[in-house]
Formats: C-alpha cells, sequence, structure tokens
C-alpha cells in the first residue's frame, strides 16, 4: 500500500499488463487474468479498470462476495459514477440481495435519472408503478424518435413488465410486441428442420462410445428457455453433492469442434457427421475437450455436476457418446406459458427465434420432435420433468430427480431460495422465492395475443397432445410410456 509512484516504465508496463489481463478473460482465461491483476491491484487499488475487471473475473469464476466487495470500494471510491453503482446493483441481484441491489440502482439512478438500461435494471428487480415518474421516463425513452434502438427496445419490455403488474395486459402485450418487432433477428425454418430430420435419421447402431475414466458424472438440464431449468438447478445444487457449471458453452464449443473434425476428414457436413466414424481414440480426445471447456479452473469435488444450458437439449446425442455415465433430464412446461414467457423476455442477442411468437411455436415443436426421438435413443439416461408437478408436488417430483442422478434424498433441496449460488438468468429473482405455483397458466391473461404461437404449434390438438405428454412424465418422468 506504500508503494512509491510508478515511473513512466513501470507505468506503460502495468497499462501493457491490464491490456493482456483484459484479453485473458475475453478469451475465458480468469485465474490468468488474475495473476495479473491482484498485482496491478497491490500496485494502484483505486485504479477504476483494474477493480472492474478484477471484480468480473471474480463473479465468472463464482466468487460472488469478493465481486461484491471490490464493487462496492469502487462504488464508494468513485460517488458520482453511475456505471460503478448500476454494476454493483447487478452483482448483488445476482447474489440474491434484491434490497441492496435496488439500493445500488437508486444511488446510480441519482446520477443519472434518465439512464434508460439503469430504469430498466432496476425495473426488473422491483417493477415501478405505472403512474411513477421512472415509468413516465420510459415512456418518453419509446416516444423519443431520436432515442437509440436498444433504449426503446429496453423501455418496451420494461413497460410490459410494469402494465402486467398493474392489471393491463393488453397494454402490456402492446409493448412486448414493439420491442420485438424492433429487435434485429432473424430464423432459419429449414436449418430446423433439417437439424431435426437428421436427428431422426441418425442410426447410433455400432457406433462406439467414449469411456468414463476419471470425467465427474454430469447431469445435463434441458429444455426451452423458460421452462423452469434454472428452479430444478437451485434444487439440485442444494444438495451436498451436487455442483453446477451454470449455462456453459462447453457442450456446443466442443459439438461444432466434433462437426469441423469431421467435416475436415470426411468431407460431410452433416449435424450427424461423426457418427459411427469416430472411434474410441478421437471421441475421447473430445472428451477431454468438453471437460477442458466445461471446468477451466480445475473439477469441483462434487460427485455430480450440473450442465444446464437449456438448448443443450439438441446435444444430448453427442453427450452420450462422449461421456456414458451422463444424465439428462428435459424440463417441459405448458407450451403457452414457456412461449409467452419468452416472448416477454428481452434475450438481447441470444434466442434468436424469441422475437416473434410464429418462430417460437416452430422452434417448440422441433425441440419436442427431438425430444421424443432421444427418448428412444437414449433409454433410462433421460428424464421428462414436468414443471407443473415439480411445482404443485415438488417433495415427490425431486424424490424421483435424486436417485436418476445416482444420489441420496436430501430434504434441503425443497428450499431453493436458501441457495447462495449466483445466479445469472433471466430467472434471476424467481428463483430466489420458495418453490410456488405463480409460472402457472400465465398464458390466460394473453389467449387472445398468443393465437399465432397456438397456430404455430399445431392448434388445439397439439396442445391437447402436449398435456397428455405432461401428465405423462409427471407420473414416469417419460412423454410415452414404454410398451409393456
Amino acid at each position: 500500500m506504500n508503494q512509491p509512484l510508478m515511473h513512466n516504465t513501470s507505468a506503460q508496463h502495468g497499462a501493457g499488463a491490464l491490456e493482456t489481463a483484459s484479453e485473458l478473460a475475453k478469451a475465458g482465461k480468469y485465474g490468468k487474468a488474475l495473476q495479473l491483476l491482484l498485482v496491478l491491484l497491490r500496485q494502484d487499488p483505486s485504479n477504476v479498470r483494474v477493480l472492474d475487471l478484477t471484480a468480473t473475473c471474480y463473479l465468472e469464476i463464482g466468487d460472488s462476495q469478493t465481486a461484491v466487495r471490490l464493487l462496492e470500494l469502487l462504488a464508494d471510491s468513485n460517488p458520482a459514477l453511475p456505471q460503478a453503482w448500476g454494476k454493483l446493483a447487478a452483482v448483488r441481484a445476482t447474489s440474491g440481495d434484491k434490497a441492496g441491489a435496488v439500493q445500488a440502482f437508486e444511488q446510480a439512478l441519482s446520477q443519472a435519472p434518465g439512464d434508460v438500461g439503469l430504469l430498466a435494471a432496476r425495473n426488473r428487480l422491483e417493477p415501478f408503478a405505472s403512474d411513477s415518474s421512472a415509468a413516465a421516463r420510459l415512456r418518453a425513452a419509446v416516444q423519443n424518435t431520436g432515442a437509440s434502438q436498444r433504449d426503446r427496445i429496453l423501455s418496451h419490455f420494461a413497460l410490459g413488465v410494469i402494465e402486467d403488474r398493474a392489471g393491463a395486459p393488453a397494454t402490456a402485450f402492446d409493448h412486448y410486441a414493439q420491442a420485438n418487432a424492433l429487435t434485429e433477428t432473424g430464423y432459419d425454418h429449414a436449418f430446423q428442420d433439417a437439424r431435426l430430420h437428421a436427428q431422426l435419421a441418425a442410426d447410433w447402431t455400432g457406433s462406439a462410445c467414449g469411456e468414463a475414466a476419471d470425467a465427474p458424472r454430469m447431469l445435463f438440464v434441458t429444455g426451452l428457455p423458460r421452462s423452469g431449468t434454472t428452479l430444478l438447478e437451485t434444487c439440485l445444487t442444494r444438495h451436498s453433492q451436487i455442483d453446477s457449471i451454470g449455462e456453459s458453452e462447453a457442450l456446443s464449443k466442443t459439438a461444432a469442434a466434433v462437426r469441423r473434425y469431421a467435416a475436415g476428414r470426411y468431407g460431410d457436413t452433416g449435424w450427424w457427421n461423426w457418427l459411427g466414424r469416430l472411434g474410441r481414440e478421437e471421441l475421447e480426445q473430445f472428451r477431454t475437450l468438453f471437460l477442458h471447456n466445461a471446468f477451466p479452473m480445475g473439477r469441483p469435488d462434487a460427485a455430480v455436476v450440473v450442465d444446464k444450458m437449456p438448448l443443450n437439449c439438441f446435444e444430448m446425442g453427442l453427450a452420450h457418446f462422449l461421456l456414458p455415465n451422463a444424465r439428462f433430464l428435459f424440463l417441459s412446461r405448458h407450451p403457452l406459458d414457456a412461449g409467452l414467457s419468452i416472448f416477454t423476455m428481452n434475450f438481447g442477442a441470444g434466442h434468436w427465434y424469441s422475437s416473434r411468437l410464429e418462430w417460437i411455436g416452430h422452434m417448440t415443436r422441433c425441440v419436442y420432435g427431438s425430444l421424443l426421438d432421444y427418448q428412444a435413443k437414449l433409454g433410462e439416461t433421460l428424464r421428462v420433468q414436468s414443471f407443473e408437478a415439480l411445482v404443485t408436488g415438488p417433495e415427490a417430483q425431486i424424490r424421483s430427480v435424486l436417485p436418476h442422478a445416482g444420489l441420496e434424498w436430501e430434504e434441503d433441496c425443497l428450499s431453493p431460495e436458501q441457495n447462495t449460488r449466483a445466479v445469472r438468468t433471466a430467472s434471476l429473482m424467481q428463483v430466489r422465492d420458495s418453490i410456488n405455483t405463480a409460472g402457472l397458466e400465465k398464458w390466460r391473461r394473453y389467449e387472445a395475443q398468443l393465437e399465432p404461437l397456438k397456430e404455430a404449434l399445431g392448434g388445439q390438438a397439439w396442445i391437447d397432445q402436449w398435456q397428455q405428454w405432461d401428465r405423462n412424465a409427471a407420473k414416469t418422468g417419460r412423454l410415452v410410456p414404454d410398451a409393456a
């Protein structure tokens, strides 16, 4: 703390080290970045960029408490910097400190009352009243033709939440629709159909599997986004023998590498170009790549590790061949409730299909088409978990889920609200509540507006079929019971 001021050469070296640390962080090498940053922090403990990046790295490796302490230091030493208070608020929210997050957002807004990003983030934690000055500022933003597209999208989504809370679903849906209309995305129906058809045609007969070796038992929690995957993950990670890598891209990155390799070797760019061609040694190499991507900071000691990335449901087959001891859970939520929640959530650049109801319907059909095929091919390694059954009868359902993962019952799994893990998904506030039924039948308030989604799903006949599947899943963990 009593270091002399750096000479120019030292300052240049420090700037170079900071840039190197920044590049390492961008590459996901947070541990190596921290080695440089902690040296820089000792040299200059008030450096805004160093504090900010160091906090980010600690957050990424799962140490949210240290991240919060660093951001508190940053905000306290720069009280007029709204970005510092805003980031502190966001990290407090991921840690479940809602009151502390709201307080920090209010401090940020006292410095920048018209900042739409701050208003929208604060509203996400605790919606503003429809007649509040904050809501008025959001309405002004959507009417301002000079406002950025980002600010107008954020404002419309925030106003949708406000009007929904105020009991005006038609007005709320109009804001959600305008936000999505402004979102520049696209959806390739043909690509999704081709991917599904390739999976259905894939013949697993005689294909080699990798070795389980020393890999931890992975539990892949999948399903449509907003289907309850975060709730189930939060319940499971209350178990003393379960850890989680959260929404990791490890499997998707590994899948891309497998397909590139197979395309280069066999000249086949198909989705299943590796099936029946890769030997055990090659699968072992890609298993090692997956583990490297999944555990950049080293493997946890837990007996079971959750990988909760919803649309990994399309990659369950590859995961099975790489990790034959893996288990799979698919969350099944009413397609109109899941679709409504997807449409009304601002995913930013993610989930490209989420901005049009017709696209959500098509993606939902593809997801369930894939699931039915995987149920036949993966057998007992795959369990379908009804969201409705989970929230209406949590103990009975979790008592069935834990043996699927090879673990004994622990009552703590019924108290997800006591989980201290940082949550960084769109469900970060909901999972701080106890298990409840608030997420059931929300679609009924928007039934008329959801007609395009219903039509894209296949009409009432398909929804009736889904309801039978879900009843089966609640009883047996299978969409369609096995033939006697």
